[in-house]
């Protein structure tokens, strides 16, 4: 009889599994996390097909949360020092966000809205703060900020803007 079950487990999980890994095939989204030290946390949502999604955190209490809606987005998080925190929200398709925190206590948001927008926040140093803003199609958008205590915030409207933004202090 407990053979009978341990071969049944064993077949319903085998089926399980299969149907999980064609669904996956069908969305082909793809998913990379390398996290490191202690407490990092991550909170990703994808919907719909091919989004991508990359994380690299190291040192501790760093955070990230992402939400993919629509198609073919991509997002990129790189996170150095303590306490930093990012989130990228993308609802449509096409759009890139990519993030790159070193140092400590740095925040960066992007929320793209529409279709191939672009935004890129590169922060070095402590105590930063970036949020952008895109809503529309054919947006670009970086941001660069050096130093301490810098502060972003940019939103794009309509379509085909170019925007860029260097701060930096001693």
């Amino acid at each position: 009889m407990f053979k009978k079950f341990i071969l049944a487990t064993g077949l319903s999980l085998t089926m399980l599994a299969g149907t999980v890994s064609a669904a996956e095939a069908q969305q082909r989204n793809r998913v990379n996390i390398n996290q490191a030290g202690y407490a990092n946390e991550l909170s990703a949502r994808q919907v719909g097909p091919q989004h991508r999604l990359y994380i690299n955190q190291r040192g501790s209490y760093n955070y990230v949360q992402t939400i993919q809606d629509g198609s073919r987005n991509g997002v990129t998080v790189g996170q150095a020092g303590h306490a930093n925190s990012a989130y990228a929200d993308q609802l449509g398709r096409n759009n890139t966000a990519v993030i790159g925190q070193e140092g400590n206590y740095n925040a960066a948001g992007a929320i793209q809205t529409g279709r191939n927008n672009t935004v890129g926040v590169a922060q070095m140093g402590h105590g930063h703060s970036a949020s952008t803003n895109q809503t529309g199609a054919n947006n670009s958008l970086g941001v660069i900020q050096v130093g301490s205590g810098q502060r972003a915030n940019v939103r794009q409207s309509g379509n085909g803007n170019v925007a860029l933004v260097i701060q930096g202090s001693h």
